[in-house]
């Protein structure tokens, strides 16, 4: 009898250890929100990632900063193209591989604004305007890509193809060119329990993303297509851990085709637009990419910037544990921010 009551103590134990939450429209991001995200580029975390179900654990502290970056999402008021985009409230810019949230298909090797929307059914990319790379222009989402769906509770699926389009060579008396990317996938809450990382312990729903990017060229004259090929063919295969009110993945887990991981995005810290509470750890800079300033949480003694040719374009003596730094005398481009006791951080500023 003694070990039955054990026994069942136990279970009512485990039970009453873990939440099953439910994500909702609330959980999401919002205009004004910032979040420093870490990314480990060689995991050595044990962890069976393909393991689904109830009442799981997962340890994702001691992971290690191999580079920051960040996820500003700032509202669309000063846009001059926002028209072009009526469903969306806020974007991000710079070049999307500084990007750590969820981005779905944009193209991340090209510099402009990721343009975001969230409702009741979750968060979406309507599409993006690009800087560089492509050109000035707007692109968008047909239809708009889901990257979060709400509500989201343990065993719920959603689907979603969408693609975009961009012409990369039109010309009046010759083949124009297209160029096109196709993203089919899936998002499932496939697992919920607690999680270990070094930003807290949280109750968590895991969603699990999976699909296809496939890029391909249409060389066409008028409504004639005369010549098509793939260009490109991606894996979607990533984990996101969701907890309440933290509006933003804990952890994302990026998984090769056979679930071996291969990169780790962690949250380290957060500004929400609702109380604009900085937690951010030791040395580091909000916004990034900045315009006018950036903000030096707990940098100490002195600071430098440097061009990317080495050369020092400012330099600061004895900052305070917050400073703002105005960098408005800069031309666009990648800078490095040194301290004498930390390594160099990038910094990216936009004009």
């Amino acid at each position: 009898m003694k070990t039955i009551f054990t026994f069942l103590a136990a279970i009512c134990l485990t039970s009453f250890s873990f939440a099953q939450i439910t994500i909702e429209e609330t959980d999401l991001m919002m205009p004004g929100d910032t979040f420093l995200i870490h990314v480990d580029l060689s995991p050595e975390v044990i962890i069976d990632i393909a393991n689904t179900g109830s009442y799981l654990s997962w340890d994702f502290t001691g992971l290690n900063n191999d580079e920051s970056n960040y996820a500003c999402y700032a509202p669309n008021d000063e846009l001059e193209f926002q028209g072009e985009f009526p469903l969306s409230e806020f974007h991000t810019y710079g070049p999307g591989y500084i990007y750590a949230g969820p981005g779905g298909g944009s193209p991340l090797d090209n510099w402009g604004y990721m343009m975001f929307y969230t409702d009741a059914s979750g968060l979406f990319v309507e599409g993006f305007y690009s800087d560089y790379g492509m050109g000035y222009r707007s692109t968008f989402n047909t239809p708009a890509e889901l990257l979060m769906f709400t509500p989201a509770d343990f065993n719920d699926i959603e689907s979603n193809d969408t693609y975009w389009e961009v012409i990369v060579n039109e010309n009046a008396i010759d083949y124009d060119t297209l160029y096109r990317r196709d993203v089919d996938k899936t998002l499932e809450a496939d697992a919920w329990g607690s999680i270990m990382t070094d930003y807290g312990n949280f109750d968590v729903l895991r969603i699990h993303e999976t699909g296809i990017s496939v890029d391909s060229l249409f060389a066409y004259m008028g409504a004639i297509t005369y010549f098509s090929t793939e260009v490109a063919r991606d894996t979607i295969n990533k984990y996101y851990f969701c907890a309440k009110e933290v509006k933003h993945p804990v952890i994302t887990v990026h998984c090769d085709y056979y679930d071996n991981i291969e990169r780790i995005d962690f949250l380290m810290g957060a500004i929400y637009s609702c109380n604009q509470i900085p937690k951010f750890d030791n040395h580091q800079l909000y916004p990034n990419p900045c315009k006018d300033f950036v903000i030096l949480n707990n940098y100490k003694g002195k600071v430098e910037i440097y061009n990317s040719l080495g050369q020092i374009v400012k330099s600061i003596e004895d900052i305070p544990s917050i400073y703002k730094l105005y960098m408005h005398d800069l031309h666009t481009g990648v800078y490095y921010l040194k301290e004498e006791s930390s390594a160099c951080t990038r910094l990216f500023i936009s004009k």
